[in-house]
């Protein structure tokens, strides 16, 4: 196919110019509404509105500028593309500036932690505890801990036709909150229970001493998050009266938890299947006790840095 000539093009222009819809002025000189849109994106671009060469590639403008991009993203990683070229100056597109993003392998992501872990005394008991945790034996760890589950619970994103909008139905005003609690081990997720609403300490010490400890061997060491519901008095001695030991992580390092990774695919599976009643939810959350294999259990461990084996 001959590419459409210059004249043509330049009248294209002058009728987008001049106010004519994109649709319009396809329709008007028999061409594709996209072939209208790059024609328009090029000129606004780098100035040039004639058929490129065959096997020609595009120039970059923003090559020039890869350092400065690079550098705007390490001082500013969480702006926006808009909010990026602003900070940049730069007279690029949005989408210049995406490319420009991949093809310096810049990609989109955040991972959170809590601010805290940078007092003096919380770093220093963070080290001490990677400094211990690295001989730790993995068979014997045991990480418990509680997560939060609803019954509008559904998935955020989904997929439809460019231009339409897609809109889910979820409960709103009156869903119901299910507090589920369990213990990660190597090889799988042991002694799980459901509570209907919030947990509390009260709560708490009858899991311990109801679900928890009919799992524990002697020697096996429980470890949780330092919080006050896991403090309260009979935690401690219930476990510790069956041969197993007590270690609370440091305060704000729920990264040294891997059954936080776990409760991560659990609320990813509850969203998939959009329980809408308690006992769904409840249904739900029992078959998805065996959804965690032990090679997917020890991976859990190994990201947070638990490696070490018994002999």
């Amino acid at each position: 196919m001959e590419p459409y000539p210059i004249e043509m093009r330049k009248r294209v222009l002058a009728d987008c110019d001049a106010g004519m819809k994109t649709r319009a002025v396809a329709l008007k000189y028999q061409v594709s509404e996209s072939w209208v849109r790059r024609l328009k994106q090029r000129r606004r671009e780098n100035g040039e509105i004639a058929a490129r060469k065959p096997g020609s590639a595009p120039p970059s403008k923003w090559r020039p500028h890869a350092e400065k991009i690079a550098e705007a993203v390490r001082k500013h990683p969480d702006a926006t593309l808009v909010e990026l070229r602003q900070i940049l100056g730069l007279d690029v597109s949005i989408q210049t500036l995406s490319r420009a993003l991949r093809a310096l392998r810049i990609t989109f992501k955040k991972v959170l932690r809590a601010k805290e872990q940078d007092r003096p005394d919380v770093a220093a008991q963070r080290l001490q505890w990677e400094a211990e945790m690295s001989g730790l034996d993995i068979t014997k760890l045991v990480f418990i801990d509680e997560t939060g589950v609803t019954t509008n619970m559904t998935r955020c994103y989904g997929r439809s036709l460019r231009g339409e909008r897609l809109v889910d139905k979820v409960p709103h005003g009156h869903w119901k909150t299910t507090t589920f609690v369990g213990a990660l081990r190597h090889d799988g997720l042991t002694a799980p229970m459901v509570v209907d609403g919030a947990i509390n300490g009260r709560l708490f010490v009858a899991y311990v001493q109801q679900q928890l400890v009919p799992t524990l061997r002697p020697g096996d060491i429980v470890i949780m998050d330092n919080l006050a519901s896991h403090k309260v008095a009979g935690v401690r001695q219930a476990i510790e009266a069956v041969g197993a030991h007590v270690v609370y992580l440091p305060p704000y390092s729920p990264d040294f938890n891997p059954i936080e990774l776990l409760f991560a695919k659990l609320k990813h599976l509850v969203r998939s299947a959009a329980p809408r009643t308690v006992d769904a939810l409840w249904n739900l959350l029992g078959r998805l006790v065996d959804a965690f294999p032990p090679h997917e259990c020890r991976h859990y461990l190994r990201h947070c840095g638990y490696t070490a084996t018994g002999a």
